[in-house]
């Protein structure tokens, strides 16, 4: 197991913290189709010490998740990334089928430990929604819609993820409700997990499994990877509080998910990739400015789980 990181705000300071405290893969935002820039970027990482080895978040694609106008167009988008990655040498491609676009929280500043801020999810106050999704398209599209366009989506892009050997790692829905401001979501349990890599089997149709987004509609998460385990390419690692209609982000070692027990999990079942600290509470000084993401409080959640990782392989 490896551990990786989204470094923001993307500068040297922040590449040489992450390398320092034990990082050793960076995972990218859509870095665009420009190749040229992509090797670029890559570069700057690996004077670091660092690999450039992820893609995550931000990835155009509304159209293919809702079959509008321009679908093909958006998927031949997504081919032209997978090849751009594998020219790099990179290794996941990381998306997701959030009917509008990214995860949702209703607030940014909820009190956690020693006055740290953190995201948190409460359905009632959904209007209030501070997160950066592009939002819904004018009409919902029903679940059995989505099914049919993700398989479609599947079809098309497996076989040059195949050729490219880039693998696919599908990023459940957050928060995991079946629906939200009247849209179905899909992507919300184990068996959701499990009928995505059976829609196209192949070896690079795989899942990323995140159990700060399941953990709060109270899903079995060890049994979830115990059951998944060939098919998990990337693991997102952060601790919750609640339920999935009311939830809160915590510090990793502070939630209702037991991230020992999880990452002895992913060591007994022989999980090689990366875990990346995902969303963490922001610490005294920081501008809260991109809430989940501010770099102390992702080093402390990095530190903590290089600790586990050592000590799950020491015994």
């Amino acid at each position: 197991m490896r551990l990786s990181m989204i470094v923001n705000p993307f500068t040297d300071r922040n590449l040489a913290l992450a390398a320092q405290v034990g990082v050793t893969d960076v995972v990218i935002h859509y870095p665009g189709l420009d190749l040229a820039a992509l090797k670029a970027m890559q570069t700057r990482i690996e004077s670091f010490g660092l690999r450039l080895t992820h893609v995550e978040r931000k990835i155009p694609h509304l159209k293919f998740v809702h079959d509008l106008p321009g679908r093909d167009r958006q998927i031949e988008d997504f081919k032209t990334l997978i090849r751009n990655m594998a020219e790099c040498g990179m290794e996941v491609l990381s998306y997701n089928w959030m009917p509008d676009e990214d995860w949702q929280r209703t607030t940014c500043d909820s009190p956690e430990r020693g006055g740290s801020k953190s995201t948190a999810f409460r359905l009632a106050d959904i209007d209030h929604n501070i997160t950066d999704a592009d939002g819904l398209p004018p009409a919902a599209t029903p679940a059995l819609q989505l099914w049919d366009n993700l398989e479609y989506f599947l079809n098309a892009v497996v076989p040059v993820a195949e050729d490219a050997n880039i693998k696919l790692a599908i990023h459940p829905d957050d928060p995991p409700l079946a629906e939200l401001r009247g849209q179905p979501r899909i992507i919300i349990s184990n068996a959701a997990f499990q009928r995505v890599v059976g829609l196209v089997p192949s070896p690079v149709n795989g899942v990323c499994y995140c159990v700060g987004s399941y953990a709060p509609a109270g899903i079995d998460l060890i049994g979830g990877i115990r059951r998944l385990a060939d098919k998990i390419f990337f693991f997102h690692a952060r601790n919750v509080r609640g339920r999935a209609d009311d939830f809160q982000e915590t510090w990793p070692d502070n939630g209702d998910i037991p991230m020992p027990a999880i990452i002895r999990t992913l060591h007994e079942i022989g999980y090689t990739g990366t875990i990346r600290p995902d969303h963490a509470p922001s610490m005294a000084g920081e501008p809260n400015d991109t809430p989940g993401y501010e770099m102390q409080g992702r080093l402390f959640a990095a530190g903590y789980l290089r600790g586990l990782i050592q000590a799950t392989a020491s015994h």
